[in-house]
């Protein structure tokens, strides 16, 4: 797969080098840093971009203003893109008109493009929690999404099972924080692991937004919500582990989605 990952600065960057650390074989990533010298209103995008841009299968946008986004559909004629992920890790990156803006655009070149909120709730057929969740029929997306995307894991504990001795990472959340919290866990109680695991990963640090965002639980920030998606699926593979529910009070099945 050709991913061109479009990019402003460090939040952008750690999920282009985590891609390009973990990627399969196969796999190319490119970067585009976009500018930041952009009107409010973008009517003329390819003044604003190279006359030419690698091919890509998938664009990536991570650039952190809205006047960013409004060059993506200049971009996919340019890489010839068949779909376009845009991440949600900051509501104010792209407001919502402007995403209803960029699926009309795209719809009309062919292009399908999805906005999880936040990015590391994002699977092979949906995106975003709780009332929020938005699903999709992609392929290329998929794809992307079985490597990376909502953590996914396996639990190792020791003899007396008792004790975390390994965490395997089957999938990974794009910016790296599921494999930081994963080194991070052999040699804690399995019966304390939820919810502990979702505040290593936070150390990480998460990069989401700390904007109020509402949910089938209230009002959380998306940052929490990041957190609260690395202890389900750490309580998950805890379950099947063969570590009870029962033993980790601080966690609910309802917590989230």
């Amino acid at each position: 797969m050709l991913i061109l990952t479009v990019i402003h600065g460090r939040y952008g960057q750690r999920i282009a080098d985590n891609l390009k650390a973990r990627a399969p074989d196969g796999w190319q990533i490119n970067t585009l840093l976009a500018p930041w010298a952009l009107p409010p209103i973008v009517d003329e995008p390819e003044k604003f971009l190279p006359p030419k841009l690698p091919a890509a299968d998938l664009v990536l946008h991570l650039a952190e203003a809205p006047q960013a986004a409004q060059l993506l559909p200049a971009i996919v004629a340019l890489t010839r893109a068949r779909t376009v992920i845009a991440p949600l890790d900051h509501a104010a990156w792209i407001p919502p008109g402007l995403r209803g803006q960029l699926r009309e655009e795209l719809a009309a070149l062919g292009v399908e493009i999805v906005f999880p909120e936040p990015f590391c709730s994002l699977t092979e057929t949906e995106s975003g929690m709780g009332c929020n969740v938005q699903r999709y029929d992609n392929d290329l997306i998929a794809e992307f999404a079985r490597h990376f995307g909502r953590p996914q894991l396996r639990v190792v504990l020791t003899p007396d099972n008792e004790t975390i001795a390994e965490v395997v990472v089957e999938r990974g959340s794009p910016c790296g924080s599921t494999h930081y919290a994963a080194e991070r866990l052999p040699g804690i109680a399995a019966s304390q692991a939820v919810p502990r695991a979702g505040l290593i990963c936070l150390h990480y640090p998460c990069l989401a937004s700390m904007q109020p965002k509402a949910t089938e639980q209230g009002v959380e920030t998306l940052m929490h919500l990041s957190g609260c998606i690395f202890n389900q699926e750490l309580a998950r593979a805890l379950d099947r582990a063969g570590v009870k529910s029962a033993q980790r009070p601080n966690w609910k099945p309802t917590d989230v989605r």
